[in-house]
């Protein structure tokens, strides 16, 4: 199938239509499983602004809007709270893994460690949920830092936020040309033996091929758009999103209106999907997933989808637009499994 012929028209509105296709989006939310590869709604909960297990007109995630959409698991980052003082990144991290085992003790929660965690959540009824920590500075230089992480159940690191960091440069600092440290070489390989899945979100370009180059497993920009459809530095050109695919790796659509409309404008879920399907087009239709970046931006996300819980309302717009309940299938989370399952078992 030639998904850029079929999926370039959208389709006209039709309410008789939409009725019938909002009842299949909520089928699928419920026969698929559903994974968000990247929210920030950790920091919330750290700061004590709202309690995760309750729903809150604030931010756009908590566990009932996730169960609203029938969300089987959401990997939340631990971001760095104090950006002026990365000496303090362990202990920040600390700070992020004691909220998230209380998080974990709550009812309808459950940690995910590896991904029978994520089935045996679905088949309870229950919302995985699993840790990554937003920034690398937080090892401080120090591989038993990783390590000792891992045990205290982070499954997943985001190399650098946009500035440089001890493992390479991020995408603020891509003018410089520069890509991974001697030890960025060494944390790379390291989470490959531990089972650790590397994140490239915020990576500098020229780090984005180190990491392609050396990496022993599957890895993600957990959240990301086209460069083609906007030339954000955050974004990934079609050279990038073909490698994905070839390495086996995963993209993780971002709903952050900064890269999708790159002004105060504010985004529809409509871009969205049109992000979506050239990312399928370019990377293919096994290598993208979500990653909504949802309560990582202020403003509600990108309407009608303000929230998590409105999630069903983006499949209705790709089944709009003809995309097939299998590759909705593979969208929604079986290609998040694919990868997780690869680096973590």
């Amino acid at each position: 199938m030639d998904i850029a012929s079929v999926f370039r028209k959208k389709a006209e509105d039709d309410p008789a239509m939409d009725e019938i296709r909002m009842e299949r989006a909520e089928e699928l939310h419920s026969e698929c499983l559903v994974i968000d590869g990247h929210q920030g709604t950790l920091l919330d909960v750290f700061k004590g602004v709202r309690k995760f297990e309750e729903e809150s007109s604030a931010g756009h995630s908590d566990l009932p809007r996730l169960k609203q959409a029938q969300v089987d698991c959401v990997i939340l980052s631990a971001f760095p709270y104090d950006r002026l003082h990365p000496i303090r990144g362990v202990r920040q991290a600390l700070e992020y893994i004691d909220v998230f085992h209380r998080l974990a003790k709550v009812p309808g929660l459950r940690q995910v460690l590896r991904t029978s965690d994520i089935e045996d959540a679905r088949e309870a009824g229950e919302v995985g949920i699993m840790l990554s920590l937003g920034d690398g500075a937080m090892l401080e230089g120090s591989l038993e830092a990783l390590r000792m992480y891992h045990k205290l159940g982070v499954r997943m690191l985001t190399l650098t936020w946009n500035e440089r960091n001890q493992l390479g440069d991020g995408a603020a600092f891509s003018v410089s040309r520069g890509g991974l440290t001697p030890f960025g070489f060494k944390v790379v390989k390291e989470a490959a033996r531990l089972g650790m899945v590397i994140d490239v979100a915020h990576l500098s370009e020229a780090g984005f091929w180190d990491v392609l180059d050396v990496a022993q497993a599957p890895f993600v920009v957990s959240h990301a758009n086209c460069h083609a459809l906007l030339a954000h530095p955050r974004n990934l050109t079609d050279a990038q999103l073909k490698a994905i695919g070839e390495a086996g790796g995963l993209v993780g659509i971002s709903f952050n209106h900064e890269y999708i409309t790159g002004t105060d404008e504010k985004a529809t879920i409509s871009q969205v999907a049109d992000h979506i399907i050239h990312a399928m087009e370019v990377a293919g239709e096994d290598s993208v997933g979500l990653g909504t970046d949802f309560d990582s931006f202020g403003e509600p996300g990108p309407d009608p989808v303000t929230h998590i819980g409105k999630l069903p309302l983006l499949t209705l717009e790709l089944l709009k637009r003809g995309v097939t309940g299998q590759q909705i299938e593979s969208l929604l989370g079986r290609n998040w499994m694919r990868v997780l399952r690869a680096v973590m078992g």
